[in-house]
């Protein structure tokens, strides 16, 4: 059995996705369905009004304003429900937590054996 390799597969998928992308696109520019519906050459029919203003506002207008507001309430909603956070010079509300300390936090400093005395800085010794 022969082995296939991932550049044959990302070929494959490029040229299913161009395909789909063609056909979609032929489909969207034939005008049988416009021929149907009555447009002529692109044109509404004379007996059609087609839209008004007030529809065209709110086609045009209102339709990508409430959309716009939506994506704006999914982004900031979360942060607003969200807990306990930590702003500067409020100080912090949560309860403590060690990262990465022992399972017992408490027990680990009352059996804690003193060490020699190590000062900071870059080189270790100030």
């Amino acid at each position: 059995m022969r082995a296939v390799n991932a550049s044959h597969y990302r070929r494959v998928r490029a040229v299913a996705a161009l395909s789909v992308a063609t056909v979609a696109l032929a489909a969207c520019g034939s005008d049988g369905s416009a021929n149907q519906l009555g447009y002529d050459g692109g044109v509404a029919p004379r007996d059609e009004g087609g839209l008004t203003t007030l529809e065209a506002i709110a086609l045009f207008g209102l339709v990508p304003l409430g959309l716009l507001l939506l994506v704006a309430a999914l982004v900031w909603l979360p942060g607003m429900v969200r807990g306990n956070r930590y702003r500067p010079n409020k100080g912090w509300t949560a309860a403590p937590l060690w990262f990465g300390g022992p399972p017992d936090p408490a027990a680990a400093v009352e059996t804690a054996q003193a060490g020699e005395l190590v000062r900071g800085g870059a080189s270790g010794s100030w």
